[in-house]
């Protein structure tokens, strides 16, 4: 077993391998993360090499699932790959999505698990999401809220490349029949996009009782493709873009590529290569810092 799943850097107290449990790659990935949920384990650690894998995979509250350099996780059906609880961390590996005709999430939170607080330990990290099939379909990340009081806020999203799915990321906040549901104040930083049809999909109300606000997207890098038809659509308040837009003359139409939506209001987009013939703002106020 190489140093790293050994356990390097960690107290060995607090570690479980993934490759001490027998079964399909998911299933020794999931008693790893089970057993370690259930009894006081901080860290499960996954070998460097590839998992194949074909049912979702739940990280449980309170574990990080952590990856090596060449760690890699291939999802092998139609299926969600990862769904993240509460205080739960999923760091360091590639997600590779292998079915031409997959419509689910790579990656998937869900406010249901009530992400509520600002010293909540969930993050995500050094993650490269890609869907490889060369189909365009299904979500690299999504968040969503869809359940009475529902919330994913205080959560950190660092250094994560997603590439080639049909949206990229995808923030859903889910107008309901009574109570409120949020996706507020979270942080993504140092985010590559590329080749996806829908770069950036914010979707909610302009606040309560559905909303998505105060989401921070610093140090983005957007490479669009021949696939490519928006880069932001964005409802909510107080979310800021701020980045580099590269090769425009990639998207294959005229047409206005970042959305401000009529459900939007005191957006910041600030990407110093996106013409101003390529913004719309449907809502009131939003500002585009700079232009070309």
């Amino acid at each position: 077993m190489d140093s790293y799943t050994s356990g390097q850097g960690h107290s060995p107290e607090n570690v479980v391998l993934v490759d001490n449990f027998t079964g399909t790659a998911a299933e020794k990935i999931q008693a790893a993360i089970d057993f370690a949920a259930n009894n006081n384990k901080k860290t499960v650690l996954a070998s460097d090499h590839d998992y194949y894998i074909t049912s979702t995979i739940i990280v449980r509250k309170g574990v990080l699932l952590q990856g090596g350099q060449q760690t890699s996780y291939t999802i092998g059906a139609n299926l969600r790959g990862f769904e993240i609880q509460q205080d739960a961390s999923l760091v360091g590996a590639s997600i590779n999505v292998d079915p031409i005709a997959y419509n689910k999430e790579a990656v998937y939170l869900d406010g249901s698990q009530k992400f509520y607080n600002t010293w909540n330990r969930t993050i995500l990290r050094d993650l490269v999401i890609l869907n490889w099939s060369g189909g365009h379909t299904g979500t690299g990340l999504k968040l969503f809220s869809g359940t009475p009081e529902a919330e994913i806020s205080f959560v950190d999203f660092e250094n994560i490349k997603i590439v080639g799915f049909d949206k990229g990321i995808h923030l859903q906040a889910r107008k309901i029949t009574s109570g409120r549901t949020w996706i507020n104040a979270n942080r993504f930083t140092n985010l590559s996009l590329d080749d996806c049809v829908d770069m950036i999909t914010i979707d909610s109300g302009v606040t309560v009782p559905n909303e998505c606000s105060g989401n921070s997207f610093s140090n983005l890098q957007i490479q669009p493709s021949s696939y490519t038809k928006n880069i932001l659509q964005v409802s909510g308040m107080y979310n800021r873009f701020d980045g580099m837009l590269w090769d425009i003359s990639e998207i294959k139409h005229s047409n206005p590529i970042v959305t401000m939506t009529k459900n939007s209001s005191y957006n910041i987009v600030d990407i110093p290569s996106l013409p101003s013939n390529r913004y719309v703002n449907n809502g009131s106020p939003n500002n585009k810092l700079t232009s070309i």
